[in-house]
């Protein structure tokens, strides 16, 4: 899967006011679009303004990554709900969209509010169907042999003028045939969570990293929502355990902000090959993860709560907040 980006001219993203920061609409990712109002979680909760409706238009297009400022200062991406049944992350940083729209401040700020539209607008968790290689055992060749098998009997034999017997075993051979085996690769498809493939070439989180990598984007902020998180009232981060000798040492101050900003919770973990967080890692690239509730309770009081998380996080780097 190739990455496309495709700049809309000026005059399309220019309805922000005259001294609020400039921003452009592009494509991310041509293969992962689709018609969001097919969810309605979408287009129940999300804002209803010139700004979305031009980035709902274009998300049919593909991924859309809409960029404050010119490249310059201070950079950070906002990349948001990469499993599709995480309205909640859209939601918020689609409002987040139109609490910044009209300011101005310093520094560059990447903003993908659908990671994958594809997935969002059928409220899935799963990507694909991806490729995949696996082996299989297969008959390939018919052979005939002579196969041994035994056969007991008794033997008779006399001894001082007693009849004895003792049990023997006598081989024997009969042709018949076998089947030789042997291993073959074969391709098939899979739907996959799309948060363990963005080691995978092609893949939407493969994408987001490179394009982070090749922006020189050093902070992503990666947006979720999932179940079993009700403990966690005011949300939940998760980042990289920090060493002294470690890079991650930014993710666990950044977090450690948000939370004093937040009330928020923080828990630390080495994440999962595969995850966007640790596929940055690669590349010198800190993330942390927002979470809140998405099972139970109001989808827009949950996307509430990340709202304000990610306003403290976005202030953490002196965008609004």
């Amino acid at each position: 899967m190739a990455m496309l980006m495709i700049v809309m001219p000026a005059g399309f993203a220019a309805n922000n006011t005259t001294n609020a920061t400039p921003y452009t609409i592009s494509t991310l990712d041509s293969h992962v679009g689709a018609d969001l109002s097919k969810n309605p979680e979408i287009t129940t909760n999300v804002p209803k303004t010139t700004l979305s409706t031009q980035i709902l238009e274009k998300e049919k297009q593909g991924s859309t990554v809409i960029q404050f400022g010119n490249g310059n200062g201070k950079k950070l991406l906002i990349w948001a709900g990469i499993h599709g049944n995480e309205e909640e992350a859209n939601i918020a940083t689609m409002q987040y969209l139109e609490y910044i729209k009209n300011q101005n401040f310093n520094g560059t700020l990447y903003v993908v509010p659908f990671a994958i539209p594809k997935d969002t607008s059928l409220n899935s968790r799963y990507y694909g169907p991806m490729k995949y290689t696996y082996t299989v055992k297969v008959k390939y060749k018919k052979v005939w042999y002579k196969k041994a098998y035994t056969k007991w009997y008794k033997k008779v034999y006399r001894s001082h003028g007693k009849k004895y017997y003792k049990w023997v075993k006598k081989t024997y051979y009969k042709k018949t045939y076998k089947w030789l085996y042997k291993y073959v690769k074969k391709t098939g498809y899979k739907y996959v969570d799309p948060n363990r493939v963005a080691n995978v070439q092609g893949t939407p989180g493969w994408n987001v990293v490179q394009f982070a990598k090749n922006h020189g984007i050093t902070n992503i902020l990666d947006v979720h929502s999932g179940g079993g998180l009700t403990s966690y009232t005011k949300g939940v981060i998760y980042a990289t355990t920090s060493t002294p000798t470690s890079s991650y040492s930014g993710e666990s101050n950044w977090a450690k902000y948000v939370k004093s900003v937040t009330g928020c919770a923080v828990e630390y973990g080495s994440g999962q090959d595969g995850m966007v967080r640790n596929q940055g890692h690669h590349y010198g690239i800190s993330t942390i993860t927002l979470e809140v509730e998405r099972d139970y309770g109001s989808t827009a009081n949950y996307a509430a709560v990340e709202l304000k998380m990610i306003k403290a996080a976005c202030k953490y780097f002196g965008f609004p907040g």
